[in-house]
């Protein structure tokens, strides 16, 4: 079993106080415009960002590399009248003996007067099944956590777990960047301490595989080196990516073609690549007897390829940054906004078969947003308990995440279409909207 993210914690961040976000295999958010979709992913992103060990200015507003500074940087993180955030994740890991292992990674960092990390701690929690009772053991045990921080100093310090009886070890960390990133470092004098380093290596390694895939077409369209084969995140190297797979893995070179020709109306009848005399790529398809290159094809067509291409790869061969390790193979966490973007409503099946085949036998996980409701029409019911709507308080402001069949009148709101009628009609955001009511059930079990 490779490690995975089952949960982010929104405890204080931009618009969500105490909110979290159960992440499966497949998790669909779904809610309105500035409903905090994008502040949930968000948070998702700084937690990835700090895990490359990155010192916090350069991690969350740094403009050098593909990513970027973070939308509104580290300023934008604290919710409003704050001067600090708070997030948090469980990962389903195997650091421990156990059916199930899980880690809980906690930080809280402090913007002003100058970033720092002033709480951070790292809970390991095994669960053992006991089948014949029926029954589940849990133990926490607490790895790793900061005991005393000293704003404006640059360090904090913190405790973890030895193993030795009687004795705590102690010792100051830089409080510029995560802990946890500065932990496996500093342990391994016993069993227990190489335990715990392994607790953080799962946890970084899983963050660190996070992968915000946002293709931008217009940067899809010239040649590029063919050795540039590592998926960036705007895919503006996808032609090379694709002479990649071409060469090097041909079933899904031609499950690619396959998808690409479901796409479009006229025949294609290949994929090509276009070669320079430097050996600089362009992706081209053959279609009615003529090829076009990538820069005349549209924008939906090329933006399909990319995430087509990331799917079929499952998350393989991305281009982390500071967060890639040759040779790990980590289950990468893909994460798309507007998934069916530039597509036609008659694809939604198409893209969502992907997305479904690349989260099979622990290859990847992904999350997706979407608006679109031929695609939530396209989720079968037992997708339905990964799909998060995302809503917004209009009295405080506050943004709210609740998994679908949690919804006050889930089965009857399901009974009057699927999911994407259901959504269109306005019916999803009015049971968001109204307060649970328990007074029928306090009746029948007597609570007054």
């Amino acid at each position: 079993m490779k490690p995975r993210l089952t949960e982010l914690r929104l405890t204080e961040f931009k618009t969500f106080s105490e909110a979290t976000l159960p992440l499966g295999r497949m998790t669909t958010l779904i809610g309105r415009n500035s409903s905090g979709k994008s502040n949930a992913l968000d948070g998702l992103e700084v937690l990835s960002r700090l895990a490359t060990g990155a010192d916090l200015v350069d991690a969350l507003d740094s403009r050098r590399g593909d990513e970027g500074p973070l939308r509104g940087g580290v300023e934008g993180c604290p919710p409003h009248g704050m001067d600090r955030f708070r997030l948090g994740c469980t990962i389903l890991a195997n650091a421990f003996d156990g059916d199930h292992d899980y880690l809980r990674l906690d930080v809280t960092i402090q913007v002003r007067p100058e970033p720092e990390i002033i709480s951070e701690s790292l809970v390991g929690v095994s669960e053992k099944r006991h089948a014949a009772r029926k029954s589940v053991n849990r133990t926490t045990r607490e790895l790793f956590r900061t005991t005393d921080a000293r704003p404006g100093s640059g360090t904090v310090d913190a405790t973890w777990h030895s193993g030795r009886r009687g004795r705590t070890p102690e010792a100051s960390f830089q409080s510029t960047r995560l802990l946890t990133s500065q932990l496996p470092l500093r342990l391994g004098d016993t069993k227990a301490e190489w335990q715990v380093a392994d607790a953080a290596q799962d946890a970084l390694k899983t963050l660190r595989g996070v992968f915000h895939l946002d293709p931008v077409p217009h940067l899809m369209r010239q040649y590029v080196p063919s050795r540039d084969i590592r998926l960036r995140r705007t895919a503006e190297n996808l032609s090379a990516v694709v002479d990649h797979l071409a060469k090097h893995d041909p079933e899904r070179f031609r499950q690619l073609i396959s998808h690409v020709r479901g796409l479009v109306e006229h025949e294609v009848t290949g994929i090509e690549i276009i070669r320079s005399q430097l050996d600089d790529v362009m992706l081209a398809l053959r279609e009615d007897g003529a090829i076009t290159p990538a820069r005349e094809m549209s924008d939906g067509l090329l933006r399909f390829a990319a995430i087509a291409t990331s799917l079929l790869r499952e998350g393989q061969d991305l281009d982390l940054g500071a967060r890639g390790m040759e040779g790990d193979r980590r289950s990468p966490t893909l994460v798309i906004e507007e998934l069916e973007n530039g597509l036609h409503p008659s694809q939604a099946s198409q893209i969502l078969g992907l997305v479904k085949q690349a989260t099979q036998e622990d290859a990847s996980q992904v999350i997706f947003t979407t608006h679109s409701p031929a695609l939530l029409s396209a989720l079968e019911p037992e997708d339905h308990r990964h799909v998060v709507v995302c809503s917004r308080d209009r009295e405080t402001g506050l943004s709210h995440l609740r998994q679908l069949p949690e919804m006050d009148g889930y089965p009857s709101l399901m009974a009057q279409g699927d999911l994407g009628t259901v959504v269109t009609s306005g019916l999803l955001e009015q049971a968001s909207a109204r307060p649970r009511d328990f007074t029928e059930f306090d009746r029948l079990m007597g609570i007054s």
